[in-house]
């Protein structure tokens, strides 16, 4: 979203949250429309506290 900027690191541990918590939706027999609610959900999360770091670093001028 911000023109490629991050670590392969980060990504795969994205995918592994994601992973686990489909997983453990799975595990509870959640239907699919809860879990694409809570799969989106944690995704608002990470981008809101990305772009929030973000801001606050380019107003420090790192």
């Amino acid at each position: 979203m911000f023109g490629g900027r991050g670590l392969v690191y980060n990504a795969l541990a994205g995918a592994l949250v994601i992973g686990s918590i489909e997983n453990g939706m799975d595990l509870l027999s959640a239907p699919s429309s809860v879990k694409y609610v809570i799969e989106g959900s944690i995704l608002l999360i990470a981008v809101t506290i990305d772009t929030i770091t973000r801001r606050r670093r380019a107003r420090t001028g790192r």
